[in-house]
């Protein structure tokens, strides 16, 4: 244990060396309170501090007092050494954070008793604040287990795109929030064309990774904002909040393109698309999923690789002008069963 000794007294200060030393401590001796401080400053290791109150500058009352104004995160023990033997004296050394006394004339069995007293004191201490420690790095562990396993929880194992069940939770509540605000909202479903046939002739690693290149290119291609999901087997699904149906097609034909112009390892891949928007007659969360799965089971009648908006479908509904993939015919308004085989 290191040991900081300050007496202004060069008898008393070899007879204390002399004892402390003979129990292996590695003793420091400063002749006043301000070299003390110093030390105390320049050295954070210093576990117990050994003063005599009477001394030039600085004595060890006061000493003891800027000791404990300083934050630590190990105790530093402090025994006041003095020839006043009233309880006042006493008192007035306790209220300063003095931890004990030794009497003059010094007893030298007794200081070291104290001093013994003093390192068990420490030590348990330190035993304290090392469980404290690994208390804290184990409950900081667990919290980090928690949150991957609540990640986990969210995300698809494959392509690390959120799963369904934590779009349906965001895709409710942003729906909740898009009526009460009267902003659109607006959701893109995909899905990989002729995919059962891909895997069937590449096999299903190849399968799989076509699936993590269509996450790759959604994850460029969408704004930090926006939730990515994988819905289901080949198809994936967009949440746009605040996004209108001229600008969520026009997302919806990018990523089209991107998918389409990809270069893909075994063959050329696309995706058809359907998109849907809130509006006033949009009273409910799978109301407008269906109005995107309509519209995607549209364009793979149409001949896939196409993005199609549930407005098209419905002669009823708004129909704002929309700016898609010129190539494909504008499909005739009718009415679709809201399943089927995509």
């Amino acid at each position: 244990m290191k040991i900081l000794v300050a007496e202004d007294d060069p008898v008393s200060a070899t007879l204390i060396v002399g004892a402390l030393r003979r129990l292996g401590h590695e003793i420091e001796v400063v002749p006043n309170g301000l070299e003390a401080e110093l030390r105390l400053v320049a050295d954070r290791s210093i576990r117990l501090v050994i003063s005599d109150w009477m001394m030039p500058g600085l004595d060890g009352l006061e000493l003891c007092r800027r000791l404990r104004g300083r934050s630590e995160s190990l105790y530093t023990y402090f025994i006041l050494i003095t020839a006043r033997s009233g309880i006042d004296a006493r008192m007035a050394g306790y209220r300063a954070g003095v931890d004990d006394f030794l009497s003059k004339p010094l007893n030298l069995d007794e200081l070291v008793a104290r001093v013994e007293i003093a390192r068990r004191i420490l030590e348990m201490q330190e035993e304290l604040v090392r469980r404290s420690d690994e208390l804290e790095a184990l409950k900081q562990e667990l919290e980090l287990r928690n949150e991957r396993l609540a990640d986990m929880a969210i995300t698809d194992a494959l392509t690390g795109l959120r799963n369904r069940r934590h779009f349906h939770r965001l895709f409710e509540s942003s729906f909740e929030l898009s009526h009460q605000s009267s902003q659109p909202l607006t959701v893109i479903l995909l899905d990989v064309d002729r995919f059962k046939h891909y895997n069937d002739s590449y096999g299903h690693p190849a399968g799989d990774e076509v699936l993590i290149g269509v996450a790759d290119v959604l994850r460029v291609n969408v704004r930090n904002r926006d939730l990515i999901a994988r819905y289901g087997g080949e198809e994936f699904v967009v949440l746009l909040p605040r996004v209108s149906a001229p600008e969520g097609i026009a997302l919806a034909e990018r990523l089209r393109r991107s998918i389409a112009d990809r270069v893909w390892r075994e063959a050329p891949i696309t995706a058809s698309f359907g998109v849907g928007t809130s509006g006033p007659s949009t009273s409910t969360p799978d109301m407008l999923l269906d109005h995107a799965d309509q519209a995607l089971y549209r364009s793979k009648q149409r001949g896939r690789n196409c993005v199609t908006h549930f407005r098209e479908l419905s002669p009823r509904h708004d129909r704002s002008p929309i700016v898609h993939n010129s190539s494909v015919r504008s499909p005739i308004p009718l009415k679709l069963p809201t399943t089927g085989t995509h």
